[in-house]
């Protein structure tokens, strides 16, 4: 299913659809499945989505104060490997679910040895410093632009159905009043959230190919976003 990229659902109410994933890959919601498949089949290698492993739409609480924008999950070798795993299985459903506890965040668990949780732990690092760890792993959600892993993003993906939840997840944030802290691909999230570029709590990181929150990347945006962590986290 085709949607125009400026559609805006500020007077919708979408069910997370997320639930509804199957049991076994290709995990891909059916939706979805179709473009996917069709993408796949004509893109490098590079950029097709490896549909054995769990998607990853979002971490997080639907209540955090930050709220960061990121481009897709990555892959690795080792995910299959992960993603297979029961533990991780359950972990990713319940994330899908909004219902992941004490630490909602998939990728910053205590101890996470993941590939994933070593990607975050490193990004978060002088956050982690600033404010501690559970501040971060309870006061900070992501929202993914695409949520299926793939080794390299390319500008030719399709948008899926299942994209019109995240943008809600987005738009219900502002609502609130969270801090959006847009680390990639900013004309992406534009295009999908027309209204992100007038909105007050903004922020843009410098380098998004190198997505780390620190002071060098977020600059005095970093001030903003630790004080609200330790006052709101």
């Amino acid at each position: 299913m085709q949607f125009p990229r400026k559609q805006t659902l500020r007077h919708t109410s979408i069910r997370n659809p997320w639930l509804n994933l199957p049991l076994s890959p290709p995990y891909a919601l059916e939706a979805d499945l179709a473009q996917l498949n069709s993408f796949n089949a004509s893109a490098l290698r590079k950029h097709q989505f490896d549909l054995r492993l769990f998607p990853e739409p979002f971490f997080g609480t639907t209540l955090t104060p930050v709220v960061v924008l990121n481009l897709n999950p990555g892959w690795s070798p080792e995910d299959e490997a992960t993603h297979s795993q029961p533990w991780f299985a359950d972990q990713a459903r319940r994330s899908l679910a909004h219902a992941l506890e004490p630490y909602p965040f998939i990728h910053l668990l205590p101890g996470g040895r993941t590939g994933g949780c070593i990607w975050w732990q490193r990004r978060t690092r002088e956050l982690v410093d600033d404010v501690g760890f559970d501040r971060i792993a309870k006061g900070i959600a992501c929202v993914q632009y695409m949520p299926y892993h793939s080794p390299e993003f390319s500008q030719r993906v399709p948008l899926v159905q299942s994209q019109e939840y995240s943008f809600q997840l987005v738009r219900n944030a502002m609502r609130r009043g969270a801090e959006i802290v847009v680390m990639r691909s900013f004309q992406l999230w534009v295009s999908a959230i027309p209204e992100i570029t007038t909105y007050a709590h903004l922020h843009v990181a410098v380098n998004p190919r190198s997505p780390y929150l620190s002071p060098g990347n977020l600059k005095s945006s970093y001030v903003k976003i630790v004080e609200r962590l330790r006052r709101d986290a």
